[in-house]
C-alpha cells in the first residue's frame, strides 16, 4: 500500500485558484498512474477531506502543520509501505518533515517536469531540510525524483517488497551450514531489519509426518492421490535402483508433510530445505519435490500460492529469491552457478528448480508436460526434476556478504538456448534442470565477484527496483553488467 499526499503553498499568492487546480489534476494523475500500475493507494488529500476543501474555495494541497502531522499518523495507522510527497509547487519544508516524523515511512519526493511551478525548487528545498533535521533514518534516505513516473513505479515496488519482507518470515527446515558451506549462514539477528524474523526447524519434523502418511492407511491415499497426479501430468523414468516407485512415493509424502508444516506458521515469505546429508543419505531420498513445487502455481490437490522455495538453508539465496518474487509477482527460480565460460553461465540446481521453468506458461499443465522425472545421481535415491528453460529475459540478484559488508548483486540477461553440442557435454546432474543465461562479465570477473555458488532469477527487468531495494536497506547495490562497478568489491 503505497500513500500519495500533495503539498502546497500556505500563503496567499496570484494564481491561487490555478495552481490548486493544477496541484490537483496532478495529484490524481499520479494516484491513477499508481493504481493502473497495480499498487493500492492510500489517498491522503481525499482522507484529510481537501478535495471537498477545494471545491469550497480553499487550498487542495496539505498547508497546515495539523494536516500535516494528520496524514503522517494515517500512514502509520494504515501501515502503508512508503509516501509520495507530491512537491509540484512550492511548500513550507517543516510541513514534510512533521509529517514523516509522524508516518515514519520510506519517503519519495517528487515533481513532474511542468516549467510553469515551482517544483524543482521546493524539493531541493524540502530535500536540504530533510537532511538539516535528520529527524529520523526516513527522512536522512529519502528520494528525490522529477519527471519520470516509471521510476516511481519501480520506487513503490521497491518499497512495497522490503515492506513484505520485513513483515515476513523465512522458513528452514534444518540449519545451515550445509555440506560446510559457511556463506549459506548469516547473523539472523542482524538480518531481522531486512527479514520479520527466521523459524528454525529441525528436518525429523518432516521425517515423522512423511512416515505417518506412507504407514497409515487412510492417509496414504493422499500420497497415492498425488502419485498418480505426477506420473499422469510428467513423463517419469523408473530405473529400479535411484528412481522406484516406492522411492517416488516418500518424495511426495516429504513434500505433503512440507506443506502441512508450511500451514502452522503464518506469513512465511519463503522456505528451505536442508536436505543433504540427513534426508538424501540418512532418511533415504532427496527432498526435490519442494524446491520444484513450492514456487508453483499447482499441485495435485489444485491451484495454491506460489512460495518461494531453495535448498541447502541458503538464508541470503533465500532472501534473494524472496525479494524477487515480491518485486515481480513472478515463481522465482533457485539453483548453483553450474558452469561459466565468457559468453554463458550456466544454473542448474541439485535435482529441481521452480517448474515454472520447464516453459515459462502461466498453464501449470504445459509446464508439467515438458518435465522429466528421473533417478537422482545423488543421494541414496530419488527423482531428479527435468528440464531446459526457454529462451527470455531475466534479471538474476543474489544477497552476499564480504568481510561482514552486504552487497546486492544483480544484473539483466538474455537466456540461451542450450544446444544438442551443450548437451552433449553435460554428464554429471545432467538430469538436473538447466538455464543457460548470458554472462554479462567475463569468466575470471565473474567467479571474482560472486559470494555464492547459488543465484535466483525471475523473468523481467527489475534493475530499477534492486537499486531503489539496496538503498532501502542500506547496502551497496552492485550492477554485475558495470565491469567496473563489480570489480569494486574486490577493492580493484
Amino acid at each position: 500500500m503505497i500513500a500519495v499526499l500533495t503539498f502546497t503553498d500556505p500563503r496567499p499568492t496570484a494564481f491561487l485558484t490555478e495552481r490548486e487546480r493544477a496541484l490537483k489534476r496532478k495529484h490524481a494523475t499520479l494516484v491513477g498512474e499508481l493504481e493502473k500500475a497495480g499498487f493500492n493507494v492510500i489517498d491522503l488529500n481525499m482522507e484529510l477531506g481537501r478535495y471537498q476543501l477545494f471545491e469550497s474555495g480553499g487550498n487542495f494541497g496539505v498547508d497546515s502543520m495539523g494536516d500535516a502531522i494528520r496524514a503522517g499518523r494515517i500512514v502509520a495507522g494504515n501501515g502503508a509501505s512508503g509516501i509520495i510527497a507530491g512537491l509540484w509547487h512550492w511548500t513550507e519544508s517543516n510541513l514534510v518533515t512533521a509529517m514523516v516524523r509522524e508516518a515514519r515511512r520510506p519517503l519519495l519526493l517528487y515533481a513532474d517536469d511542468d516549467p510553469a511551478w515551482a517544483g524543482t525548487t521546493c524539493i531541493t528545498s524540502v530535500g536540504a531540510s530533510l537532511w538539516e533535521s535528520a529527524v529520523n533514518e526516513y527522512a536522512l534516505n529519502h528520494v528525490r525524483l522529477k519527471g519520470n513516473i516509471e521510476k516511481v513505479k519501480a520506487w513503490a515496488g521497491a518499497v512495497e517488497a522490503v515492506s513484505k519482507l520485513s513483515k515476513g518470515s523465512i522458513l528452514l527446515w534444518g540449519s545451515p551450514y550445509t555440506l560446510g558451506m559457511e556463506h549459506l549462514m548469516d547473523d539472523l539477528p542482524g538480518l531481522k531489519h531486512i527479514v520479520g524474523d527466521f523459524i528454525m526447524l529441525d528436518q525429523y519434523i518432516l521425517v515423522e509426518r512423511a512416515d505417518n502418511l506412507l504407514s497409515d492407511e487412510q492417509l496414504r491415499v493422499r500420497v497415492e492421490g498425488f502419485y498418480d497426479w505426477l506420473t499422469s501430468k510428467t513423463e517419469v523414468k523408473f530405473d529400479g535402483k535411484m528412481l522406484t516407485p516406492e522411492a517416488l512415493r516418500r518424495q511426495i509424502a516429504l513434500y505433503l508433510a512440507a506443506k502441512e508444516s508450511f500451514k502452522e506458521h503464518e506469513n512465511v515469505s519463503a522456505v528451505s530445505i536442508k536436505c543433504q546429508p540427513e534426508l538424501s543419505e540418512v532418511y533415504g531420498v532427496t527432498a526435490c519435490l519442494i524446491p520444484a513445487l513450492f514456487p508453483f502455481n499447482a499441485d495435485a490437490e489444485g491451484g495454491k500460492d506460489v512460495i518461494p522455495a531453495t535448498c541447502e538453508g541458503d538464508v541470503k539465496g533465500t532472501i534473494s529469491s524472496a525479494l524477487l518474487f515480491y518485486l515481480s509477482g513472478k515463481p522465482p527460480l533457485f539453483g548453483d552457478i553450474k558452469y561459466v565460460d565468457d559468453k554463458m553461465v550456466m544454473i542448474a540446481n541439485c535435482g529441481a528448480s521452480s517448474l515454472y521453468y520447464a516453459r515459462l506458461s502461466e498453464n501449470p499443465e504445459e509446464n508439467l508436460k515438458a518435465t522429466t522425472i528421473q533417478g537422482q545421481c545423488q543421494g541414496a535415491s530419488g527423482g531428479a526434476l527435468t528440464y531446459r528453460t526457454p529462451k527470455a529475459t531475466f534479471t538474476v540478484a543474489r544477497l552476499v556478504r564480504k568481510g561482514g559488508e552486504y552487497f546486492l548483486l544483480y544484473f539483466l540477461t538474455e537466456g540461451l538456448e542450450i544446444t544438442g553440442e551443450i548437451e552433449s557435454k553435460l554428464k554429471w546432474g545432467k538430469q538436473w534442470p538447466h538455464t543457460a543465461i548470458k554472462n554479462p562479465l567475463d569468466k575470471e570477473t565473474f567467479i571474482s565477484v560472486m559470494g555464492a555458488n547459488h543465484l535466483s532469477l525471475v523473468p523481467g527487468d527489475y534493475r530499477e527496483e534492486l537499486r531503489f531495494v539496496a538503498k532501502l536497506w542500506g547496502v551497496k547495490a552492485v550492477n554485475l553488467e558495470d565491469e567496473k562497478g563489480a570489480k569494486s568489491i574486490l577493492g580493484v
